[in-house]
């Protein structure tokens, strides 16, 4: 009788949890789900004297496996360009890659068109530096846009001041 008892218990359990699968509590339960970036405008910005005064490689990535993730958050960006196009043929639905290169004191304004129609766990931006270091960001979807500030030997990735100009 306990062994039925016990099996009962986790099939209701299975049951509820199931039953709980389309509404908010389910995201309480087991975390956050896919959602498209919420970015109104993505811009990159290269400094004059932008990675020594060469152009960057600059990929923004929508990534939609969680072990993809888990992989890319530990990845420097010169690896993510080394394997980039291997990642892509092996992953195909894992990736959404924007491909981008800056040359100094130039400045791209993306708007949200291209990924609005995307759902992702997580963005990551990959800057190809000639300099050794992680060159990585993780842009947090539920912010309001990004300034990509491409620099001399690397760079940051700030949500925009209200009232600056872009």
């Amino acid at each position: 009788m306990d062994a039925r008892m016990t099996r009962r218990g986790v099939l209701l359990s299975v049951a509820a949890m199931l039953a709980l699968a389309g509404c908010g509590a389910t995201r309480a339960l087991f975390g956050p789900s896919m959602a498209a970036p919420g970015w109104k405008s993505l811009t990159l910005r290269a400094a004059d004297d932008a990675n020594s005064n060469s152009a960057v490689a600059v990929d923004v990535v929508l990534v939609k496996d969680q072990a993809v993730l888990d992989s890319l958050l530990t990845m420097p960006a010169s690896k993510w360009f080394a394997t980039r196009a291997e990642l892509q043929r092996t992953f195909p639905e894992a990736l959404t890659v924007y491909p981008y290169e800056l040359v100094p004191a130039q400045t791209i304004k993306l708007s949200d068109k291209k990924w609005s129609d995307q759902k992702a766990w997580a963005a990551l931006v990959f800057a190809g530096y000639a300099n050794a270091g992680e060159h990585r960001a993780r842009l947090l979807l539920n912010a309001s846009g990004y300034v990509v500030q491409l620099n001399a030997q690397g760079f940051v990735a700030n949500e925009p001041k209200a009232g600056a100009a872009q």
